[in-house]
């Protein structure tokens, strides 16, 4: 067993030592009186936190531009080519 292992076990054994402990009724009013045991309105509670928690603090999107620079004239880059290039007529077609 790893370390991780081991420590994940302890945390659900205590876990389950505290809801097992904790059973006792309680009563609470949200619009109207109910009575449920105290370990399922703890666990509640930390659900809803834990929920509330994750939406106010997820990373924000950011927004990214995307710059596209076209030139005025498609001729303009035939002209700004070197003419002594090596490369075929194939690969300049290819290219463009």
């Amino acid at each position: 067993m790893n370390f991780k292992t081991i420590i994940l076990l302890i945390l659900v054994v205590i876990i389950t030592i505290f809801f097992m402990q904790n059973t006792a009724p309680v009563e609470f009013w949200f619009f109207g009186k109910h009575i449920f045991a105290l370990s399922s309105i703890i666990a509640i509670t930390l659900f809803i936190g834990i929920i509330i928690g994750a939406i106010l603090l997820r990373p924000k999107k950011r927004k990214t531009e995307v710059i596209q620079v076209n030139p005025a004239n498609p001729s303009e880059i035939e002209q700004s080519s070197v003419p002594n290039s090596t490369l075929s007529n194939e690969d300049r077609d290819y290219i463009s």
